[in-house]
């Protein structure tokens, strides 16, 4: 009997998830960065194993493992072809390297050459510490010299300049409207985080902002590094977005937040939870400071993307200038962080203990 299978690609074009004609999940497979499979699940071990298209779109060979391109296979657990590139130097002196040692950035179509994932615009490489002259003008912007020659600043004096250098990889998304994405990466220590600034509207978009291992690094340096990096490219130096706008949270205090306030709407309380008890909103604080900004909580907004069975918060915070520039000398400290259980619950802890009495 013919089965229909919808596949879902990463940005690498690798099928990742396997739905049926009824929209219900067949097999999620994830992969290591050279093409090896991390976690693969399904509804049984056959449906799994009739997956056909697996990492960057490629058929696999089960009975050893080999990915097949074409000219060539791959040995994912090498991260080698296995065989010289036919066309000799034409992708590098290295005939046995696959894509350059860079699978997070490029994919392989036919077993012969790099390339460009073909939903993604062409990576845009630049030295964010080079000047360069100001051309890029919008009332969108907040139009600020001295906090960004601090921003500056800041990131050239980062200890982990050299880490975020060899590891962020800047995108022009598209010119009209001026959208640039940024994206950080580590493969093996875990973190991933993907803003994308939006120059037209002045709203900076943090899609991805995930911290795992590397103690070194924090959302708060990247995101300065980013920004930093996608105003040299749009020629927008001294402009500072207007506003953060934080997509599909998935963090369990943040959106027990945001059903609370639903349901009480009251705006002080939601306020005083976001901003001083929950990541976003004190990642957020953080960010701005960075920025030279300050966020206007009196202007916190909800907003919302509705699907059939679910829906996906997004928060919307409206950004000024600081009235006056912290120095770089002293750092931004944040009130102490009050847990979010405990903070709501000690009415009803007295009232349990009195009735225990």
């Amino acid at each position: 009997m013919c089965q229909t299978r919808y596949q879902l690609n990463s940005h690498l074009q690798s099928n990742t998830l396997e739905l049926d004609d009824q929209a219900q999940t067949l097999s999620y497979e994830h992969y290591y960065p050279y093409g090896g499979t991390a976690i693969i699940a399904g509804k049984d071990k056959t449906q799994a194993q009739q997956k056909r298209y697996r990492y960057t779109s490629k058929e696999r060979d089960d009975s050893s493992g080999l990915s097949y391109y074409g000219a060539r296979y791959l040995t994912p657990w090498l991260a080698r072809w296995i065989s010289p590139d036919s066309k000799g130097f034409a992708d590098g002196l290295n005939l046995f390297v696959y894509v350059g040692n860079n699978p997070l950035q490029y994919i392989d179509l036919t077993g012969h050459v790099k390339v460009y994932p073909a939903n993604k615009g062409k990576p845009y490489k630049i030295d964010i510490l080079d000047p360069i002259d100001e051309t890029y003008r919008n009332d969108n912007l907040l139009y600020y010299p001295e906090a960004y020659q601090r921003l500056q600043e800041t990131v050239r004096s980062d200890p982990e300049l050299t880490l975020l250098d060899s590891n962020t990889h800047f995108t022009i998304i598209s010119n009209k409207p001026l959208k640039i994405q940024a994206e950080f990466t580590l493969a093996e220590e875990g973190g991933d985080y993907s803003n994308i600034m939006n120059f037209s509207t002045g709203v900076l978009h943090f899609q991805r902002n995930y911290k795992e291992g590397n103690d070194n690094i924090n959302a708060t340096q990247v995101t300065a590094y980013q920004y930093l990096g996608m105003t040299k490219i749009a020629r927008a130096s001294n402009q500072l977005p207007k506003t953060f706008f934080r997509y599909n949270i998935l963090n369990p205090t943040t959106n027990t937040i945001i059903r609370e306030y639903e349901d009480d709407k009251n705006y002080s309380k939601f306020r005083h939870d976001f901003m001083k008890t929950s990541d976003h909103g004190r990642s957020s604080w953080r960010i701005a400071d960075a920025l030279g900004l300050k966020i206007i909580t009196s202007n916190i907004e909800i907003e919302y993307t509705r699907y059939k069975h679910y829906k996906e918060d997004h928060i919307r915070l409206h950004l000024k200038q600081q009235k006056t520039l912290r120095d770089s000398e002293n750092p931004l400290v944040l009130p102490f962080r009050i847990n979010y259980v405990d903070y709501h619950t000690p009415i009803k802890r007295q009232k349990e203990r009195s009735a225990t009495l």
